[in-house]
């Protein structure tokens, strides 16, 4: 019966016998044929029988699936002592009886590797993967005290620029032989960044005079790389590369992170003189001490993030208290009036605003305004559109002269293109008069107390451009007398344009549908329920943007 013999992997010197159809390998654990790697697809590879031959499909893997060394991209026949590779398990598929299972794993392994030698006849002496078990039984007492000795200073560090040259201080003391150490990290983008050259009298490399080719290698087959005498390797067509860097014998494992699966860099060591060499006990060695480097630096990466994140918590707290600060501590207190307010960022900041600016008169000044994004850009434009419409509000004889003040505000200090809307209310108790002045914001909501009719206080012609769109433009102003009874309801765009889970949003409809909803008809009643509405309909979702009220109602 044709069957599987595992050479390299967790599972090492197993025999799986090929008795059915249809055979699926890979990381799910309801695989014929369990491959338990994270960087193993979770549907890897399938081995068909048809008419009593063996074929072998790639199932769209990331990491692809090679018989014999070449990637496989269609349906392939399998014959006797065919080598399969997927990831850094090597699998011999075997039409008649297996070879009996060795007693010790990693013999067979080592095998495998003399047969690769065979092949090749190249002087590489071995490639060791990073999932195998038995790294560390053949290794020397004082080896294993070394790496012992190691890990236990490495969990001491979480910085990683401290963390990588201790790495290589740390084999400069246990490989004699060693010249030249290199810690070398992929980037984001698979750009080889070298963060530690060291040769061993101390000194930096400078410019790192690595192979890029050997790196890029070890990176690309996650197992550890051996050369006796790399400028004569056939494995490697690098030959003028590695004299450039004066190789002679040269190790590379690669750093393996735990929840990847994948190499996030290299350790490698090299040697200039002939007569220095490594051999396969110190490649085993540089893979374990591979192993613990990658776990340190994968724990000082966290710690470093979870620093970050802290300190970019705590400075957002900040803003968001700084933020607080220019919105009015409490409603104005004026006989006759009511006031409400209402600010909730969608995130720590925000680019709404809304201000009660008292005024000589007394006036007050009523104001609403939404920078167009969110955040902590839109929370800081929004911080200067408070500071100057105060300004602008207190200097300017009216509300449009103000308005048209601020814009040209924003020109000077060059923010054209971070456009702002804007309502401005100017309320005048003595005469119960408000004037209006729009740039490009929701038109307020008017209820009139006489006939419970809720209108647009301003039109569309009346309504101006955005501040920050262009320079130089007027605003027109509009006034009304309100009437005992009366509301004014302001509101940002995160009020209507607030989503529920089918994506349909709040809309107008669902602004004139809480206010007129049962329940007191004052300021503050119908501020609580339009927020409340809004709020209800994105219920569930996350909050898409801003969401600010105000309103201002007169007394009966």
């Amino acid at each position: 019966m044709a069957a599987l013999n595992f050479l390299k992997g967790v599972n090492q010197g197993a025999t799986v016998s090929l008795d059915g159809e249809r055979m699926v390998m890979g990381r799910n654990a309801e695989c014929q044929i369990v491959l338990d790697e994270p960087a193993v697809s979770r549907e890897h590879a399938v081995i068909r029988k048809i008419q009593g031959k063996f074929y072998i499909e790639d199932m769209k893997s990331r990491n692809r699936t090679f018989v014999n060394n070449q990637a496989i991209s269609a349906r392939t026949l399998l014959k006797d002592n065919d080598k399969i590779k997927i990831c850094n398990f090597l699998i011999v598929f075997q039409e008649s009886s297996p070879k009996p299972p060795l007693p010790d794993g990693l013999r067979r392994g080592e095998e495998a590797v003399e047969e690769d030698n065979e092949e090749s006849s190249s002087t590489v002496e071995a490639t060791i993967s990073t999932s195998s078990k038995q790294i560390l039984q053949t290794q020397p007492a004082e080896k294993l005290a070394f790496l012992l000795s190691m890990t236990a200073d490495l969990t001491q560090v979480l910085n990683v620029e401290e963390l990588l040259p201790k790495i290589v201080d740390s084999l400069f003391q246990v490989f004699r032989q060693a010249d030249r150490g290199f810690v070398i990290i992929t980037d984001d983008q698979g750009k080889l960044i070298p963060k530690v050259s060291k040769t061993r009298h101390g000194k930096d490399e400078g410019p790192a005079r690595f192979s890029r080719g050997i790196v890029n290698r070890c990176i690309e087959t996650g197992e550890g790389l051996l050369s006796e005498d790399a400028t004569a390797d056939k494995r490697f067509d690098l030959s003028q590369s590695i004299a450039d860097c004066k190789i002679r014998s040269v190790m590379c494992a690669p750093l393996t992170g735990r929840q990847t699966g994948k190499a996030m860099g290299v350790l490698q060591l090299d040697t200039q003189d002939r007569f220095k060499k490594f051999n396969a006990d110190d490649l085993k060695l540089l893979m374990a001490v591979a192993g613990q480097a990658a776990v340190a630096l994968e724990n000082a990466k966290m710690h470093e993030n979870l620093v970050a994140r802290a300190g970019l918590e705590r400075d957002l707290k900040t803003a968001q208290q700084v933020q607080r600060s220019f919105l009015p501590k409490k409603p104005p207190d004026l006989p006759g009036y009511e006031f409400f307010a209402h600010y909730e960022a969608a995130q720590e900041v925000g680019g709404d605003y809304y201000d009660f600016i008292p005024l000589p008169g007394p006036r007050i000044a009523v104001m609403i305004g939404d920078v167009a994004g969110k955040g902590v850009p839109a929370a800081l434009l929004m911080a200067k559109v408070s500071s100057d419409s105060r300004f602008c509000m207190l200097t300017q004889p009216s509300p449009a002269d103000a308005v048209y003040h601020l814009n040209e505000l924003m020109e000077e200090a060059g923010m054209l293109d971070k456009f702002v809307t804007l309502g401005a209310c100017l309320l005048d108790p003595s005469s119960h008069q408000v004037t209006f002045v729009n740039a490009g914001h929701n038109a307020p909501v008017l209820y009139h107390k006489a006939n419970g009719a809720m209108t647009e206080a301003t039109t569309l012609d009346q309504t101006g451009y955005p501040l920050g769109v262009m320079d130089g433009i007027p605003y027109e102003a509009t006034t009304i007398t309100m009437q005992p009874g009366d509301v004014i309801v302001l509101f940002t765009d995160g009020v209507t344009e607030a989503k529920n889970k089918q994506e349909a949003d709040f809309g107008m409809d669902g602004v004139y549908a809480a206010l007129k909803a049962s329940g007191p008809m004052t300021a503050k009643a119908m501020g609580q329920r339009l927020v409340a509405a809004a709020k209800q309909h994105f219920l569930g979702c996350k909050q898409h943007d801003d969401l600010t009220v105000a309103c201002f109602g007169r007394m009966e």
